[in-house]
């Protein structure tokens, strides 16, 4: 049930949002994409339109027709097991959340601790995100105040706020938010996907030097956080806190999973390709 209420919510939503436009640059040439917005307030309607349609639902007529598919389903055991890995057609063909962005320099003073506050700033997008603020810039002193106020609880949480893993990130969310947060060990780009069309954003560590952003200083981080936020078919739609032109910034799919990475005691290249799923 919840794969097929999940399936309805992404269906339900792809109409909802409004159009923005992302540009990347590939090489000379910059690239333009539009992808509509959906909020975590039409992640929740489109969540109880749901529930409505399901508890319309004669459960016998269900039970007769999961009996009828479950016959078919065993027939093509081997089909799936072929196609395995490749994308649903029921997935929209893009999509994109709504939300909010921060630097994780929002001063442009990137000495520390904001030079390495990429986590901390990719957790607060995330919370903004659940807690429906809208996107957009968010206010500078703000988000300065509240990058501070997480750096400060690591280290009395954790001891330390560089550099955290993806594991030492998730303790720091489930403590200082409280919104759901798991390590997900080598996801696919169909997975990874799916979460976003459910409305749940997913923080990626990655290898900064690999990601080729001309907008980083120098060759980029080494070791960075960032939040997917949308996806068309070759793309990914991030807030990179690496730069304050990060926000809606597009990454090319295999360049970020190729950059994925976790920490790996300063070596993020050869890190284990993790990533964080949230839910509210």
């Amino acid at each position: 049930m919840f794969k097929f209420a999940g399936k309805l919510i992404g269906l339900a939503l792809t109409g909802i949002g409004i159009y923005v436009v992302f540009q990347f640059w590939q090489g000379e040439e910059q690239v333009v994409i539009e992808v509509p917005e959906v909020s975590f307030e039409d992640v929740v309607e489109a969540t109880e339109t749901v529930v409505d349609v399901v508890d319309d639902i004669d459960v016998e007529e269900v039970v007769d027709a999961v009996e009828e598919v479950i016959d078919v389903i065993e027939g093509f055991e081997e089909g799936v097991e072929e196609t395995n890995g490749e994308e649903s057609d029921e997935l929209p063909a893009q999509f994109n959340l709504a939300i909010p962005f921060t630097s994780q320099a929002p001063h442009a003073d990137w000495a520390l601790p904001h030079q390495e506050a990429c986590e901390e700033a990719s957790a607060y997008m995330v919370a903004g995100y659940y807690l429906g603020m809208p996107s957009g810039q968010i206010d500078a002193d703000e988000a300065d105040a509240e990058i501070l106020d997480i750096v400060q609880f690591e280290k009395d949480f954790l001891g330390i706020y560089l550099d955290t893993t993806a594991l030492e990130t998730v303790n720091f969310i489930d403590a200082f938010y409280q919104y759901g947060a798991q390590v997900v060990v080598d996801p696919t780009v169909e997975q990874i996907k799916v979460e976003i069309a459910a409305g749940r954003p997913v923080i990626i560590p990655a290898a900064g030097q690999l990601l080729g952003n001309p907008f980083f200083s120098g060759d980029g981080p080494l070791y960075h956080m960032m939040v997917i936020k949308g996806y068309t078919e070759n793309a990914f739609i991030v807030n990179d806190p690496g730069t304050y032109r990060g926000e809606n910034f597009v990454y090319d799919i295999d360049v970020l999973m190729n950059a994925m990475g976790d920490w790996n005691n300063g070596d993020p290249v050869n890190g284990a390709k993790t990533v964080i799923f949230t839910a509210p």
